[in-house]
C-alpha cells in the first residue's frame, strides 16, 4: 500500500468563531487606566476610599496588591520586570506624587520640577519613566526620570498655561507626548531624544501618546477638515492617516513592537465610541468584530502588548482580549499498518502568530495521552508505531502560557490497518 499524508486544517475564524478570546479582569474600575506587560501582567485601579487601590493580575498568577491604596493613587503603566508606574498623594497633601513600584523594593515617589505636583504616564524596561510636572513657575512641564539623573525638564522653554505631558517612552528613552507653543491655544506633539532634543510632530492640534523600540509614534492629528484622526508617525516617513471605523474622529493610544496599534474611532451611523486594532496588513477594525465587544461597553484605555493580547478599559470594566490559537494537523501515513512509524504534524497560530518557540503540545490516541511535541516556529511533532488495528482519534492540545489560553482540537482520525 503507497501511504498518504491526510491533513486537516482547522480555521476557527472561517467557521465563526472569534480572533478574540474576551477574559473578565476581577475588581477593575469602570474607565480607569490600565496597561499590560508581555506577560499578560495587567494594572488593575480599584476604587477605595482615598483614591484606587492598585494592583496587578494575571489569569496564571492572580492578583498582587501594590500596598498603595491609601495614597490616592492610581497605576497607568507596567514593565516588562512588573515596575509599575502612576502617581498618588503620599502626604495626603492635595498634590499627587509620580512614583515608581518595584516588586523587590516597593514604592519610590520621584518628586517633582519644584512645584510639588508630578505624574508619572509611562515607564519602560531600564525603569525610566516619563509624564508631567509642575515646575517651582507652576507651568506644567514634561519629565524624564532615570535612577541615574533623577528628573529632568524636557520643556524648559514653556511659559503656556496648557504646559506639556510626556505620554509614552521606549527602549531607547526616545519620549513622546504633546505641548502649548508659548502663546498657542492648542497643542504640538512632539518626539524628544536626549540625542536631537524635541522635534515637532503633526499640524496643530496634534497630540502623540506611544512610541514602540522602532521609533513608531502614534496619537492624533487633525486631518484637511479639522477632524482629529488617529495616526503613525516615524522620523523619515512621517504622519500617516490612520483614518476611522467610519465614524469622524478617531484616537492611536498605544503600539506594541509589531506594528499593532489600538485606539478608540466614532463608528459609522451610531455616532457611539468603538475600540480598534489597526495592524500592517489588517488596516483598521472594530474591536465589535474582532472580539464581540458589545456596543455599549464604551472603551477607556487601552493598551497591547508584543504577543497581541489587548487590555480595554471600559465604562463597565477591564477586559483582556486574547489571541485564539488555530491549528493545522496532519498524518504522515493515514492509513498505515501495525507497527509502522506515523508522524503527527500540528501547526499552531493565531491573529498575532505563532506560540512561542519551547512550549509544550500533547498528543492522544484513542483517549489516552501519547506523547508531547515542542513547538518550534508553530509546528509541533509526536512519532508513535504502538497503535492498534483499527481507527483512532488524535487529539491535540496545546497547554498555553501567561498569554495565550489553552487549545484542544480534534485533529484527525487515524486509521491502522492490520
Amino acid at each position: 500500500m503507497i501511504a498518504t499524508a491526510l491533513v486537516v486544517s482547522f480555521s476557527l475564524f472561517a467557521s465563526g468563531q472569534r480572533p478574540f478570546k474576551v477574559v473578565k479582569v476581577p475588581g477593575s474600575s469602570p474607565n480607569s487606566l490600565t496597561a499590560i506587560n508581555n506577560s499578560s501582567e495587567v494594572v488593575v485601579n480599584t476604587p477605595s476610599a482615598s483614591g484606587s487601590a492598585i494592583s496587578l493580575w494575571s489569569r496564571t498568577a492572580g492578583s498582587q496588591d501594590l500596598g498603595l491604596s491609601n495614597t490616592g493613587s492610581s497605576g497607568a503603566d507596567v514593565n516588562n520586570f512588573n515596575y509599575v508606574t502612576g502617581a498618588g498623594d503620599p502626604n495626603q497633601s492635595g498634590n499627587s506624587q509620580a512614583f515608581i513600584w518595584r516588586p523587590s523594593s516597593g514604592v519610590q515617589w520621584l518628586g517633582s520640577l519644584g512645584g510639588g505636583l508630578s505624574a508619572a504616564s509611562a515607564i519602560n524596561d531600564s525603569g525610566a519613566a516619563v509624564g508631567l510636572s509642575y515646575t517651582s513657575s507652576f507651568y506644567q512641564h514634561a519629565f524624564l526620570w532615570t535612577a541615574s539623573g533623577g528628573m529632568q525638564d524636557l520643556t524648559p522653554a514653556i511659559t503656556s498655561v496648557g504646559g506639556a505631558a510626556a505620554t509614552g517612552i521606549n527602549s531607547l528613552n526616545q519620549v513622546v507626548g504633546y505641548y502649548f507653543p508659548n502663546g498657542a491655544t492648542n497643542t504640538l506633539g512632539f518626539s524628544w531624544t536626549q540625542s536631537g532634543g524635541l522635534v515637532n510632530i503633526g499640524a496643530t492640534g496634534t497630540q502623540a501618546f506611544a512610541v514602540n523600540d522602532a521609533g513608531t509614534v502614534v496619537g492624533q492629528s487633525p486631518n484637511a477638515k479639522g477632524f482629529q484622526h488617529a495616526f503613525s508617525w516615524t522620523q523619515a516617513g512621517g504622519l500617516k492617516d490612520l483614518g476611522t471605523l467610519g465614524g469622524n474622529s478617531s484616537t492611536a493610544l498605544a503600539i506594541n513592537n509589531k506594528g499593532w496599534i489600538v485606539g478608540t474611532s466614532l463608528a459609522a451611523g451610531t455616532g457611539s465610541l468603538h475600540g480598534f486594532l489597526w495592524t500592517p496588513t489588517g488596516g483598521m477594525q472594530d474591536f465589535t468584530t474582532l472580539a464581540g465587544l458589545a456596543a455599549g461597553q464604551q472603551p477607556f484605555s487601552l493598551q497591547v502588548n508584543d504577543y497581541g493580547v489587548i487590555a480595554l478599559s471600559t465604562n463597565k470594566r477591564v477586559l483582556l482580549f486574547i489571541p485564539v490559537i488555530t491549528g493545522a494537523f496532519s498524518s504522515s501515513a493515514n492509513p498505515s499498518k501495525v507497527g509502522q512509524p506515523v508522524t503527527f504534524t500540528a501547526n499552531l497560530t493565531s491573529l498575532a502568530g505563532a506560540p512561542p518557540d519551547g512550549e509544550t503540545v500533547q498528543f492522544s490516541v484513542g483517549g489516552k495521552l501519547a506523547g508531547t511535541g515542542t513547538l518550534s516556529n508553530g509546528v509541533a511533532q509526536f512519532t508513535t508505531s504502538t497503535m492498534t488495528a483499527g481507527s483512532h482519534a488524535i487529539v491535540v492540545k496545546y497547554l498555553g502560557d501567561t498569554n495565550y489560553l489553552s487549545a484542544r482540537f480534534e485533529a484527525l482520525t487515524q486509521v491502522v490497518n492490520p
